[in-house]
């Protein structure tokens, strides 16, 4: 995402802005517009897996983002896909009175939207990288039915059982693959399972069965593993002025400096990071 400028005085990063609004916006074809393919639903899928894998392999803590929901899924001109509002994630870190010595977690009260919050965050507390597998796989039974999110586990369960899923497949997408679809709403109630010891992580279990899918749509792979597997962001999310002042300022991802994540790991630099911005920026608001 483009960065464009800043506000110092409100402490905020003006980025580009993103013609094709939200991924609720499309879902819902706002305005009109026409509907998201089933193609471009599945690269959208891939490339949100792509952030989340980025995001939970930071060390060395990892990042959630705690809010997942369609709303906070941006798309830019050609409907690449970009997450945004980091207004709740947390670094997170194994914490005393956890239920697991090595799950990393951030104990705190249960926020974000209802119908896409992890359950186990509900009932604890704890935010962990589960939690963000959770909301995905709600995201996913949205991306495939186009239904609304309050009982989508329900509806599209039902839909298995009896074998009618090609009844709830969104047709405004087009002619859905049946076997692919299928394999989808599987993977997406592996996500959805109440227990978070059951779901699976984003790598590699998730992004091994989107990834082919992705590229049998013809989409560009802009996720890259390097040595050891440790993750490499995409391009689109480095900030084209992260080198400011000589100084790398690593999670210049986040649409929202005001943010939690940010003020944990770059409270000291922030002053001069906006100081070096203001120098460096054409533009502001």
């Amino acid at each position: 995402m483009k960065l464009i400028g800043t506000c110092p005085e409100s402490w905020t990063l003006v980025y580009e802005y993103l013609p094709n609004g939200s991924l609720e916006d499309r879902l819902n074809c706002k305005d009109n517009t026409p509907p998201l393919s089933w193609q471009t639903r599945i690269r959208i899928a891939a490339e949100l897996c792509s952030a989340l894998i980025f995001l939970h392999s930071s060390k060395p803590h990892s990042i959630a983002h705690g809010d997942l929901k369609p709303a906070n899924i941006l798309l830019d001109a050609n409907f690449v896909s970009k997450l945004s509002d980091f207004g709740i994630c947390r670094i997170l870190s194994c914490q005393e009175g956890s239920s697991s010595s090595t799950t990393q977690f951030w104990r705190t009260v249960p926020k974000g939207t209802f119908v896409y919050v992890d359950p186990e965050f509900l009932t604890s507390g704890e935010l962990t990288p589960k939690s963000d597998v959770y909301s995905f796989g709600i995201i996913l039974l949205r991306l495939i039915t186009g239904k609304p999110a309050l009982g989508i586990t329900k509806e599209v369960q039902y839909a298995l059982d009896s074998r009618k899923l090609k009844s709830i497949l969104d047709p405004l997408a087009g002619d859905w693959p049946f076997m692919l679809a299928e394999e989808l709403v599987r993977l997406a109630f592996r996500c959805c399972e109440m227990n978070r010891k059951s779901r699976p992580d984003f790598y590699p279990d998730v992004w091994k069965i989107l990834e082919p899918m992705r590229a049998s749509c013809g989409g560009t792979n802009t996720f890259q593993l390097g040595s050891q597997g440790k993750c490499q962001p995409p391009p689109y999310f480095i900030c084209p002025i992260s080198l400011v002042g000589n100084s790398f300022y690593p999670h210049m991802f986040i649409i929202f400096s005001n943010n939690e994540v940010f003020k944990q790991s770059h409270e000291s630099q922030w002053s001069n990071f906006i100081e070096n911005l203001i120098k460096n920026c054409d533009t502001f608001c």
